[in-house]
């Protein structure tokens, strides 16, 4: 009772220390696990912004193969046609992408989203049908209104996805000010990307059919001109990368060199062409090749500044999540530390006198002993402890020693089955239930004739052979013994004695089947045996009757002509048993 009573003060003041420093870590815990929260939302809303307009990108990058289809004739370019099914494909997979709502709380409702997302994929079907109805009418009959009537359709897929965009945008920073900055600005740039494509698209049309500009067309790509140039205002002194002031510096001048000076330059020459005639420099076609590559700059201004942003907020997680790590483990350091006093103390003050009694009694009773390593080894109870750790050793050498020791007076050395010993012992203990067994006595058909012509190295290798052939189709009630020199018994726990006999005629084809391979010499050994079966009952006074049965069986299969199996009492076998029996056992007990 003092003892429990002792126990039960030290947990009490364990608990309470634990209790009050939780609460001490509690203050610094709580408010770094928000900024893990918030810094993991950030994480997840630039990295879900960076999906939309990439989204946003790969359907503007579809009106470039678009074009080229409406500017051929049908079916004249596999590639072309095949370019097109790709860059659609990609366009289908970024939006699939955005069908799973973002990870993050968001204060819009979700139902505009995915109507804004589902009028996309409408307009989308739509501007793609025109497209490839433009693309199927012959190239002299296409009308460069209708052209340019599927471009314009194209272009008002984007016009449609900016509901998803401001949507992302107003969900994501209507919680989270830090992060409207950035949006802002991956939205500005995506809209240069998204107004240099449109400016070329607005004067495909007509070169696509050799016609000159209309009004219209001129004053589309005018106004999509001069939005670049207000975007590129703005974005004048914008630091793009962060920390890298000559990384930005170098996109903005990329930008200026290849898309502004060159790419903008061929759309202004191809519009003052457009304004006289239909006669171009360039073709359709040509347009889109030397045309797109001015845009790749505006593509890497937007991935760097995207990768730029996703990296900041995941450097601030990982930081976050670093602190919080750090401060959790601590804590449970520290009670870590607490609750290993507290078991230190119960182990090796309070519960050493008492395991080592049960551990006394357990010797003493001949029961396994277990647990010593946790007893303490207080230098008070190392004695004790270092005697019975001794014992228990002295005791589990014991054990062992007579286990083996049963087990070499029981296992045949050379096979690893029963040996004639342990079998008997089987055969003169009586049955659990008292019913009857079947039991088989095998020999190894001209085994002597192995051992003169290979060597007994070989005959040796043939029972282990047999033995594992016999073990492997034996259930696990069933007995296999080596009986004599070349001699197996099979005790199996049935009384059906026909199954029995199905049972001993499979194992002889099997065996007859089996090819044995000396690994000395390589010669393939095929082997066959003689089996005698019987049924009986077994215990004192029926074993001897059993054994004597089913060597009368095994006789009779050896008289005629080996290699086959024989049941004890068969009335065709009663004569040659009666006429041979008894010099055949002379013979058999002379080999063992």
């Amino acid at each position: 009772m003092n003892r429990i009573t002792l126990e039960g003060k030290l947990l009490f003041a364990t608990v309470i220390v634990a209790f009050l420093t939780l609460i001490l870590t509690a203050s610094a815990l709580i408010p770094t696990y928000e900024s893990y929260r918030s810094t993991n939302d950030n994480l997840l809303a630039v990295e879900r912004f960076r999906q939309v307009l990439e989204a946003a990108s790969r359907m503007s990058a579809e009106r470039g193969p678009a074009n080229d289809i409406m500017a051929i004739e049908p079916n004249s370019s596999a590639p072309a046609t095949e370019r097109l099914k790709v860059f659609r494909r990609i366009s289908d997979l970024s939006l699939e992408a955005l069908d799973e709502p973002p990870e993050v709380d968001v204060s819009s409702s979700l139902p505009d989203l995915q109507a804004a997302l589902a009028e996309t994929r409408a307009q989308l079907r739509r501007a793609r049908q025109t497209v490839d109805r433009v693309a199927a009418t012959p190239l002299a009959d296409r009308d460069p209104d209708d052209v340019q009537n599927a471009i314009r359709e194209m272009i008002e897929v984007i016009e449609t996805f900016q509901h998803v965009v401001d949507w992302h945008i107003a969900a994501f920073t209507t919680q989270r000010s830090e992060l409207t900055a950035p949006f802002l600005t991956g939205r500005m740039i995506s809209d240069m990307r998204e107004y240099g494509g449109r400016a070329a698209s607005q004067i495909m049309g007509p070169i696509a059919t050799r016609q000159p500009l209309r009004d219209s067309h001129i004053t589309d790509a005018s106004r999509t001109i001069g939005r670049l140039l207000e975007l590129r205002k703005l974005m004048q002194g914008q630091k793009i990368v962060s920390d890298r002031d000559a990384l930005s510096q170098q996109l903005m001048k990329d930008v200026d060199t290849i898309f502004f000076g060159s790419g903008l330059e061929l759309v202004k020459i191809l519009i003052e062409q457009g304004k006289i005639s239909g006669d171009y420099s360039v073709s359709a076609v040509d347009l889109t090749r030397d045309y797109v590559p001015t845009l790749q700059p505006l593509e890497r201004l937007r991935t760097v500044f995207l990768d730029d942003v996703v990296k900041r907020y995941r450097t601030q997680h990982y930081a976050a999540s670093y602190r919080l790590a750090v401060i959790a483990v601590i804590t449970a350091s520290a009670l870590a530390v607490l609750f290993t006093l507290f078991r230190s103390i119960r182990l090796h003050m309070l519960g050493p006198l008492l395991t080592a009694r049960r551990q006394i009694i357990a010797l003493a009773d001949g029961s396994p002993v277990t647990d010593l390593e946790t007893i303490s080894k207080a230098p008070e109870m190392r004695s004790l402890f270092e005697a019975l750790e001794l014992l228990r050793g002295k005791l589990d050498e014991r054990a062992e020693y007579e286990a083996r020791l049963k087990m070499q007076a029981e296992k045949d050395g050379l096979t690893g089955v029963w040996n004639r010993r342990a079998l008997e012992g089987f055969g003169n203990a009586p049955s659990e239930r008292g019913e009857d067994v079947c039991l088989m006595l095998i020999d190894i058909d001209h085994f002597k004739a192995v051992n003169d012509n290979y060597g007994h190295l070989t005959g040796d290798a043939v029972l282990i052979e047999i033995a594992t052939l016999l073990q492997g189709a034996m259930r696990s009630t069933d007995i296999v013994a080596r009986y004599g020199g070349e001699e197996f018994a099979v005790l199996v726990s049935t009384s059906d004695l026909s199954n029995t006999l199905d049972f001993a005629e499979e194992l002889r084809s099997r065996i007859q089947a089996h090819v044995i391979r000396d690994a000395e010499t390589g010669i393939d050994l095929s082997i066959t045996v003689s089996i005698g079966v019987t049924s009986g009952a077994c215990g004192a006074s029926g074993w001897r009757q059993l054994i004597a049965s089913a060597d009368e069986a095994l006789y009779c299969a050896k008289k005629k002509g080996r290699n086959r199996t024989c049941v004890f009492g068969d009335e065709a076998d009663r004569d040659i048993v009666k006429s041979a029996l008894i010099p055949f056992r002379a013979r058999r007990a002379a080999s063992l």
